[in-house]
């Protein structure tokens, strides 16, 4: 949607894009975005430590986190007969057959699968370093395991137990806000990502841009989008935020899922 015209030097309408962190990388290695107007945002100085200046953004003139979550398992109780889920391994149990979906994420999906099975995702940066998990995926799609892939349209099915288990994301199950929905990340690890605000080339509104990163980067902000999205932000602050809003949003500042 958006090639033909920056490819051409020309603007979109959007004036911010919050892609995940590989496309950002991706779009600023063509030189499709602009730098942040940063002395425009000086609560970007909230930024968390572990975000500040990421591999996608080595400078951090480009970009700065919307939210961020992990990757792991979603699973519905009563689909799975009652039996908890724990590992990647549970997914695959035959009582589970053409019950269970994977997510087009392919680092996601693929990143949780080689964790679980003694790959480093820290260091293996090859095709071989991952075939073993894309062979397994393969496995489990040729055999009827895995019956779908999906972006985050999971979540109906899992609900009504059309699907029983899936790969998923954080926020989108802690959002459902229903028991008997259940979140784990595997007991080998799960995924970490953000997502991240850029200025596409050409955009004329750089300033109103500017203004709202500053306004969602004041913890007092951030806090209240963290209780209503529940993943996690990059705002340094929201933790001690959310326990001053008490009720429901400061049992949030104790969950590991928001605050790993």
């Amino acid at each position: 949607k958006i090639q033909p015209l920056l490819s051409q030097g020309k603007a979109i309408a959007p004036n911010v894009l919050a892609p995940t962190y590989w496309m950002a990388a991706r779009l600023i290695n063509l030189g499709w975005v602009e730098k942040l107007p940063l002395d425009k945002i000086p609560n970007s100085s909230n930024l968390v430590t572990s975000l500040q200046k990421p591999p996608s953004d080595p400078t951090g003139e480009y970009s700065l986190p919307w939210q961020a979550g992990t990757a792991g398992i979603a699973y519905n109780i009563n689909a799975t007969g009652g039996k908890e889920l724990t590992s990647v391994a549970d997914l695959w149990d035959p009582s589970l057959k053409g019950k269970v979906s994977a997510l087009t994420e392919m680092r996601d999906t693929i990143g949780i699968i080689a964790l679980s099975e003694g790959i480093d995702i820290s260091t293996a940066n090859t095709l071989e370093d991952y075939q073993p998990a894309f062979d397994t995926l393969q496995e489990q799609v040729d055999s009827g395991q895995i019956r779908q892939f999906t972006g985050n349209e999971y979540v109906g099915p899992l609900e009504d137990g059309t699907l029983a288990a899936c790969f998923a994301w954080s926020g989108d199950v802690l959002g459902m806000n229903n028991p008997d929905i259940r979140y784990v990340v595997p007991d080998s690890g799960g995924t970490l990502w953000f997502d991240t605000m850029i200025i596409p080339k050409g955009a004329s509104g750089a300033e109103d841009v500017a203004e709202w990163i500053n306004f969602v980067y004041d913890p007092v902000n951030a806090a209240q989008i963290t209780a209503a999205v529940q993943f996690i932000s990059p705002v340094q602050g929201v933790q001690e935020e959310l326990r001053k809003m008490g009720g429901d949003a400061a049992a949030l500042a104790d969950s590991p899922y928001l605050f790993p």
